[in-house]
């Protein structure tokens, strides 16, 4: 089981904002996000993070203002419609 970053960043969050451990415990956890957040490996992940969230703002945005690329392909799929019997209709027509 592989444990995702936002929960353990919501658990340091919590930890931070509701410990009764006193200015000592939050200094600690303030200095290692600090050095993780130092990191290279940590650094690039952000950037390709935000490479990535800044694409997918212009194809939104894009998107709204009805000037969407013409890609050949339907942006979304279409959410199959199911029989009682679990048989998928889309594309059986």
């Amino acid at each position: 089981m592989r444990i995702r970053p936002s929960v353990v960043i919501a658990l340091g969050l919590g930890y931070v904002l509701g410990s009764r451990g006193g200015r000592e415990h939050y200094d600690v956890i303030m200095r290692q996000l600090r050095e993780v957040r130092e990191r290279p490996e940590v650094q690039s992940a952000a950037g390709v993070v935000s490479a990535q969230a800044g694409t997918v703002f212009h194809r939104v945005r894009g998107l709204f203002a009805g000037e969407v690329e013409p890609s050949g392909t339907r942006p979304f799929r279409p959410v199959a419609a199911h029989s009682s019997n679990g048989v998928s209709s889309v594309g059986a027509h």
